[in-house]
């Protein structure tokens, strides 16, 4: 899952040297040598081992969850070999696990992105007891630089909903991924799948799902690439049961669907990966986002490094 100015995202989506936010894991089986570690720096650090992301968050998402804002209390000139302008601030809202929880200095000059009333504005805006939202980057000597100032609630709303209908735009024409839990064949051909829906999705295109009642199913590499044209190679479904479960852990959306369908493909199977097209118009993705041969479909079964 990934959230960028407090919307749902894609890696895609995300500038280079944005400072993130992350929960990680195990590698999943299959995947240990997919980041290789040395013995030696496992011995130093072991939660290297945890090297596999399931949620990351730019810094205007994981603070702005937790009401957790930043009150300005002004500007200072760093000093040094290199010095820089320093936007002084302090913490205001609860204390956050794995945040920045007293005042701190972030760099800040013309390329920062300063916001107000939804224009862009020149940093002189900013003024101490203003409580702002940041978003950062890694700056000299492990220091952290701004990208964005938001100085009010609107001009962070307007950019999450330009990211919410990016990120619409993208799942509408590449589908909503979700895990295979089952799968049962019929003597007479075809079967039934049951799903549960990825999380970290716009509610949106889950209500999409359940209203159209008969999604479009093709199967998925755990990249989530699809194989080729994959509206043309997707399977019409009919939906026969739709489930929520409450609380449900991360990663997962809580939604669960049983799916009937005339023709089980190769992917229909238990701990596999499918994509569901909801009632969306079809476009017609890039070339090199498919697999177009039995190769490309086993080389993108496990994650690798470019």
């Amino acid at each position: 899952m990934i959230w960028y100015h407090g919307a749902p995202a894609d890696i895609r989506d995300i500038p280079m040297g944005t400072h993130m936010h992350g929960r990680f894991l195990l590698p999943l089986k299959g995947e240990e040598e997919t980041i290789p570690i040395m013995e030696e720096r496992l011995k130093q650090t072991p939660t290297l081992r945890y090297n596999h992301a399931i949620l990351l968050e730019d810094d205007a998402s994981f603070y702005s969850r937790r009401s957790r804002s930043w009150k300005v209390l002004g500007f200072e000139q760093g000093a040094g070999p290199a010095p820089r302008l320093k936007l002084s601030v302090e913490p205001v809202g609860p204390e956050i696990e794995g945040g920045i929880n007293k005042p701190a200095l972030f760099d800040i000059d013309d390329s920062t992105r300063v916001w107000k009333n939804r224009q862009l504005v020149g940093k002189d805006h900013i003024e101490p007891g203003q409580k702002v939202q940041v978003n950062l980057t890694w700056g000299p000597f492990d220091s952290l630089a701004t990208t964005d100032v938001w100085l009010d609630k609107e001009s962070l709303e307007a950019c999450r909903e330009i990211q919410r209908q990016r990120h619409l735009r993208l799942i509408r024409s590449r589908f909503l991924p979700g895990w295979v839990d089952e799968a049962k064949n019929k003597d007479t051909g075809g079967g039934e799948i049951t799903v549960t829906l990825f999380g970290g999705m716009d509610p949106v295109l889950y209500k999409e799902i359940k209203q159209g009642k008969s999604p479009k199913v093709c199967d998925a590499a755990n990249t989530l690439r699809t194989w080729s044209y994959h509206q043309e190679y997707s399977v019409q479904g009919q939906t026969m049961e739709w489930n929520k479960t409450e609380n449900p852990p991360l990663g997962s959306s809580g939604y669960q669907l049983r799916v009937k369908l005339p023709q089980m493909l190769e992917g229909f199977r238990p701990g596999r990966i499918v994509r569901l097209k909801g009632p969306w118009t079809y476009v017609l993705l890039p070339a090199d986002e498919w697999l177009a041969s039995p190769k490309e479909f086993e080389m993108s079964s496990k994650l690798r490094l470019p």
